[in-house]
């Protein structure tokens, strides 16, 4: 009997099932057949892995073995995946650059930069000059081509500017401060060949606050005077810059700026010393030294090392003497209007400076900024005198009397204004600047004690009378002054209009025997011409054009209600005045030029709006 045997389990099977195959008497499974078949074909053909990095872009984003048919142009996955086979784009790897090269890649991107930073910073500035009317941006520049140091510091800090949009606006906004502004106050020059972009580029700080000056939005101003804030900050006290550009820019701040900033501050001490220490910091009032090396003290021995030289110019510019003289102006006047701080000191080499304006050819302004000078330079002698008791303690025993002071002084005087140029003497500038030091020198008559009231001294009444005629003739050039042009007045026109009328006052008021306050009051009313200058002062931006928006009011409008304010007070003592005579027991405020002190004008100002 055949007994029937099951399939060995162990791989041997018969080899007459169809389902297997038989290699060696080791049953075939379908896996082991696979496996079997590739094994020979790997023997029989002989396959080679692409070189690395050269597989094709099928097969290297699905990161297989690219491995490439032999006589044919694709690899084995993409054809028996029927994908298209590309060979990748071969990118050379390039070596890293030196630090030399990085360097000077980095620098040719911060001049790129400079080039280009006005015109990716700021939104355009909205503007109009008063000739053409046209809307525009303003920002101008200083002609700083001539000095060495006024890009020097440029490569340090990046200043944007403001961008007017369109280069005809800028010209026609240079063009319009350097005819109306600078006539006025030429503490620059700038040429008529030097075009605005050269200008901005250039004096990017100085520009930033002629944009300010020019600007006709109040809001927009605003942002562009703290900004201007900002910037000197940083660059003067975070940076420690020194240039003329920021000097010059300085100068037009407290010329133009000061009185159009919004919210209005009192910063004409602190920004006097600013630019008192960039004269200071680039020895604009000492001789230009011929080795820079002269320059350094002998007592500092870090300043001798060879890598640390000194911000200074060993060749002397015009518009470095210029900015010297116009610093002088500026401190001495303000030092009279505040009362709290002393002016540039005057030095033989701004002597020199003054001398080489009053000779030079190269623009017409010069000499007016030299007459202006020396104005100012006979106003700082009357600040001087005996009658000035506050200012200096020396024992007037020792002191010459003060009509021998008095009468040096006016003749000097004299001597001043028939050496002004027959073509300059209806300059207003310098009618302004001349005037105003006649009141300063016979209102030292208010000042003298009146030690016996029964004794009428002819002279004093003369000077008093005099000082009278004075502060009428200021008022009378400031009336005729067209409203369109009142935008063009400087800070010191306006220190000059409140001294002669807190003059006016004064000689209203004033209780001496001979002098009638009546007659004073028929010659020139405080009240009207007070009120007539607010008037006049409501109306410059309808004819200029300034736009008003919001609760910010335009700066002339805030000086006209300043104006007012004062005007009511001073109208309502006078008019006690003319009710009650005047008697012992009346007590009258004794005004002096420091009580219409910026500080007090500001805070009526912040209560007005």
């Amino acid at each position: 009997n055949l007994v029937h045997q099951p399939r060995a389990v162990t791989g041997q099977s018969d080899p007459s099932d169809p389902e297997c195959r038989f290699s060696g008497g080791i049953r075939q499974t379908p896996f082991r057949r696979f496996t079997t078949q590739l094994y020979s074909i790997m023997n029989t053909v002989h396959r080679e892995l692409g070189p690395y990095g050269r597989a094709c872009v099928t097969c290297a984003r699905a990161k297989c073995k690219c491995i490439p048919r032999a006589g044919g142009s694709t690899c084995e996955r993409c054809h028996r995946l029927n994908k298209e086979c590309m060979q990748p784009v071969r990118r050379r790897k390039l070596k890293p650059l030196s630090k030399r090269v990085q360097l000077e890649h980095k620098l040719d991107g911060l001049m790129t930069l400079l080039a280009s930073a006005g015109q990716s910073q700021l939104q355009p500035l909205s503007l109009s000059t008063s000739n053409t009317g046209t809307s525009m941006n303003t920002n101008i520049v200083t002609s700083g081509a001539e000095s060495p140091n006024s890009n020097s510091e440029l490569l340090g800090a990046v200043i944007s500017v403001p961008y007017l949009g369109k280069d005809s606006e800028e010209e026609a906004c240079l063009a319009s401060f350097r005819e109306e502004k600078l006539p006025v106050f030429p503490v620059v020059h700038i040429p008529d060949t030097l075009s605005a972009k050269d200008v901005k580029e250039q004096s990017p700080f100085l520009w930033r606050c002629i944009a300010a000056v020019q600007c006709k939005h109040p809001s927009r101003q605003s942002e562009l005077c703290a900004s201007i804030r900002e910037v000197a900050g940083k660059r003067l006290l975070v940076d420690c810059t020194k240039s003329l550009d920021l000097l010059q820019g300085v100068l037009v701040y407290l010329a133009w700026v000061t009185y159009l900033t919004q919210p209005q501050k009192s910063s004409l001490c602190i920004y006097t010393q600013m630019a008192i220490g960039l004269v200071f910091e680039l020895g604009l009032n000492k001789p230009a030294p011929p080795d820079l090396c002269m320059a350094t003290s002998n007592c500092n021995a870090v300043g001798h090392l060879p890598h640390l030289k000194p911000s200074l110019s060993t060749k002397r510019t015009m518009n470095e003497r210029r900015a010297v003289l116009g610093c002088f102006v500026l401190s001495s006047l303000i030092a009279q209007f505040l009362g709290r701080m002393d002016p540039l000191r005057w030095t033989p080499h701004m002597e020199e400076c003054l001398n080489t304006l009053s000779e030079s050819d190269e623009s017409p302004n010069d000499i007016v900024l030299a007459q202006i000078t020396r104005t100012r330079l006979l106003a700082d002698m009357i600040l001087q005198g005996p009658w000035n008791e506050n200012l200096y303690d020396i024992d007037i025993a020792s002191r010459a009397p003060a009509s021998f002071h008095m009468k040096a002084i006016q003749t000097r005087f004299q001597t001043l204004k028939s050496k002004i140029p027959v073509d300059l003497a209806e300059n207003r500038s310098i009618l302004f600047h001349l005037i105003h030091t006649e009141v300063s020198l016979y209102e030292t008559a208010l000042s003298k004690p009146t030690t016996n009231t029964e004794y009428t001294d002819p002279q004093r009444l003369d000077h008093l009378y005099t000082c009278l005629k004075a502060v009428k003739a200021f008022c009378e050039l400031l009336i005729s002054v067209p409203v369109a042009e009142l935008t063009s007045i400087a800070l010191p026109d306006l220190i000059y209009t409140s001294h002669c009328l807190v003059t006016l006052f004064r000689l209203s008021t004033f209780d001496y025997p001979g002098w009638d306050r009546a007659i004073v009051r028929s010659t020139l009313d405080l009240v009207f011409i007070t009120g007539q200058l607010a008037d006049r002062l409501n109306t410059v931006a309808q004819v200029v054009g300034i736009h008003s928006e919001g609760e910010l009011r335009d700066p002339y409008s805030k000086l006209a209600m300043m104006m007012l304010k004062i005007r009511g007070e001073w109208a309502s003592i006078l008019s006690d005045l003319e009710a009650v005579d005047t008697d012992a027991t009346l007590e009258l405020p004794l005004f002096n030029m420091n009580q219409w002190d910026l500080d007090s004008f500001l805070n009526w100002s912040e209560d007005l709006s």
